[in-house]
């Protein structure tokens, strides 16, 4: 498995192709419910894709009949112990990250996909925060769905009421809705156009993104400034401005 183990993997498949890593949660049995163990097992995989020069674009899904319904209740962990995890914004990782969400992606699961970059679903799916139903709460959904849709996201939170796929294509969360046996197809028909762009420009605007968001508009203005600047300093950012320059492709070093 490249620079992983097989052994150190039980609840998530990892795998290579050309410049792109598939990342698939692997608990069918239990709908891809996650455990401490799981996210332990996504960490080692976000931090390969994140330290792997050759790799580009990850997709992120689930295999069986889920995305995932979050953190599995029955392990008996208190979700406030969980170990650090993309979903929870612990991972630095200024790589695009495509999530293909197929049927339930709940609780945890839902935070996991809206932690992603760009989110496709297939048309059985759902996405909620069902906590407040059965009478415990959510750390992700509280800071992750009112950013994405504020005005609305309180009634998702507070009815745990789903949110089905042509209306979360409705409301802008996923970028498009696809039948259920094309999901990985077209996640990696958008991985190889992500691909014929510069990964240099990506990773900038990205940190740019993620570092700003959270600030007000002129200190993220003056964020996007300095991250630009360093920018420019890169081989890959002067080869732009001379293909431009010349009316040429660009030939960039991470392409």
């Amino acid at each position: 498995m490249d620079s992983l183990e097989k052994k150190e993997l039980e609840h998530v498949t990892y795998s290579k192709e050309g410049k792109i890593a598939y990342v698939t949660l692997n608990r069918p049995e239990k709908m891809n419910a996650y455990t401490n163990q799981t996210l332990n097992e996504l960490g080692l995989c976000w931090e390969d894709y994140k330290n792997d020069d050759n790799l580009h674009v990850a997709i992120l899904s689930g295999s069986g009949k889920a995305f995932s319904v979050g953190h599995d209740l029955s392990s008996g962990e208190s979700i406030t112990t969980e170990p650090p995890a993309v979903h929870y914004g612990d991972i630095e990782l200024y790589k695009p990250v495509i999530a293909a969400v197929n049927g339930y992606a709940l609780g945890g699961g839902c935070s996991m996909a809206l932690a992603c970059d760009i989110r496709i679903c297939s048309e059985d799916a759902r996405f909620g925060y069902p906590q407040a139903k059965v009478g415990i709460t959510t750390i992700g959904g509280p800071q992750r769905l009112p950013r994405l849709i504020p005005g609305l996201a309180q009634w998702y939170l507070f009815s745990g009421e789903f949110i089905e796929a042509q209306e979360a294509y409705r409301l802008g969360l996923v970028l498009k809705v696809v039948p259920n046996d094309k999901l990985m197809e077209e996640a990696t028909k958008l991985a190889e156009r992500l691909l014929q762009c510069s990964l240099n420009s990506i990773k900038h605007i990205k940190e740019s993104v993620e570092r700003g968001k959270l600030l007000p508009l002129n200190e993220a203005l003056s964020l996007s400034k300095q991250i630009t600047a360093r920018a420019e300093l890169t081989e890959d950012y002067q080869e732009s401005l001379r293909a431009f320059a010349e009316k040429r492709e660009p030939a960039w070093r991470k392409r």
